[in-house]
């Protein structure tokens, strides 16, 4: 065959996108299991969620700290032999949080797995959170805050959280260095208690997933104890009275900023609709946003919109950084974007592109056994249908250009915005 390099080779659309379930199974204690099982290697991906999270905690700063003080030590093993002990069996593990989550994962060769699941094991079940590394984690997060509230990106962050949940609900709770300090390790022990040991737990199995596999998980983990810690209800989400909220930084030169609002939920039929609309405004480099206020402007090196899915409805936010006095002609500019899109409708070239880089983003999610759990991770936590992927994909190939209209005005109307900046307040002016 001869190729012909002076002639472009067809682009055709994307077909139809399946996500393949995860078979769901239970351990002997009544814990919920879903297994994927793809792949040729010999490998595995242990992914645990325990209901709870930074909502659940007196302060955020608990739940943060926990996780990482899960590896400081078991009986018999310190941080340093249980590092050792993970990296000589080629294991890899992490921790992290989330509002309604902590969650541990944990990647491993299959025929090492009975050497390596015991420890993690004990670190759920028995970790001794010795007092020195507590100290010295206690330190670190306290530094790492007072880095980061110099930075304005940071401030305009908890500003914005505070606008769009409502200064007194729990999403919008800010965590000072008094409250770090505060923190014991008693407190990390009683939740600890409470949010891992006795709670709501999920258990993902991807990758390579055999019965000597799956028995190795039920006798290391089928005997925690059922949950009986009661979680609390996610309370009503009132956002602020006023759209508006600037922090003054004084002699800044440039101005974090965060434009959004609240939307629509993954379990409302626009959803998928509204995340073309999201995509085609700010959410890939060839976006409205970047063209415009990036390579036109000028007004910024970067900007980017995004629509975070929660347990109880999502929120659309943009994100960027500029120079102090680019920051009301930008957020003008914003605005402007945004009522075009409800006042004209998406050209169909610039629609296809959009809907091609997306199906492209959700085809990489079928790459692997490891992506298709990270997919169902998200969808534990964020409260999303495990079958949404499916749902999603014809909405995604069909939706209109009046479609995309159609929800914008009804979804993302600029009059709705809430902005939150942190900048030097006299030399931005008002907004």
């Amino acid at each position: 065959m001869t190729l012909n390099r002076t002639q472009q080779p067809p682009v055709t659309p994307f077909g139809a996108l399946h996500m393949p379930q995860p078979r769901i199974t239970r351990l002997n204690n009544g814990i919920e299991l879903f297994i994927i099982d793809k792949g040729d290697q010999e490998v595995c991906r242990l992914d645990i969620l325990f209901e709870g999270g930074r909502y659940a905690g007196k302060t955020p700063a608990i739940a943060d700290m926990t996780g990482p003080m899960l590896r400081k030590g078991v009986p018999g093993m310190d941080a340093e032999a249980i590092a050792e002990h993970l990296d000589y069996y080629g294991a890899w593990m992490q921790t992290g949080t989330t509002q309604h989550f902590s969650a541990l994962s944990l990647f491993s060769l299959n025929r090492n797995l009975h050497q390596v699941l015991p420890v993690i094991a004990a670190m759920i079940t028995e970790p001794t959170m010795p007092q020195k590394p507590f100290d010295v984690l206690q330190q670190q997060r306290i530094q790492q805050l007072e880095i980061n509230r110099q930075k304005v990106s940071y401030l305009a962050s908890e500003a914005f959280n505070s606008l769009i949940f409502g200064s007194s609900h729990p999403y919008a709770r800010i965590t000072t260095a008094q409250d770090l300090e505060a923190v014991t390790l008693n407190d990390l022990q009683q939740y600890h208690h409470n949010f891992y040991l006795n709670t709501g737990i999920h258990i993902i199995l991807s990758g390579r997933i055999t019965d000597d596999v799956l028995e190795q998980v039920n006798r290391c983990f089928g005997l925690l104890t059922p949950a009986s810690t009661t979680i609390p209800n996610v309370a009503p989400i009132t956002p602020h009275t006023e759209h508006t909220s600037i922090i003054h930084r004084p002699d800044a030169l440039q101005s974090g900023i965060r434009i959004g609002q609240p939307v629509i939920g993954s379990n409302h039929p626009d959803y998928p609709i509204l995340t073309i609309l999201n995509l085609v405004l700010g959410g890939y480099f060839g976006s409205r946003l970047m063209t415009n206020i990036r390579e036109e402007k000028g007004y910024t090196y970067g900007i980017s919109s995004h629509i975070v899915s929660m347990r109880d409805g999502a929120y659309f936010t943009i994100v960027t950084e500029a120079g102090t006095e680019y920051t009301r002609p930008l957020i003008d500019e914003v605005r402007n974007e945004m009522m075009q899109l409800c006042t004209t409708p998406v050209p169909q070239d610039e629609l296809e592109t959009a809907r091609n880089y997306l199906q492209g983003r959700r085809a990489r999610a079928l790459d692997s056994p490891f992506s298709m759990s990270d997919y169902f991770v998200s969808s534990i936590i964020s409260g999303t249908p495990l079958n949404y992927f499916d749902l999603e994909d014809e909405v995604i190939r069909t939706a209109t250009a009046d479609d995309l209209m159609r929800v914008a005005r009804t979804h993302l109307h600029p009059d709705n915005l809430y902005i939150a900046i942190a900048g030097d307040k006299e030399a931005i002016g008002s907004i």
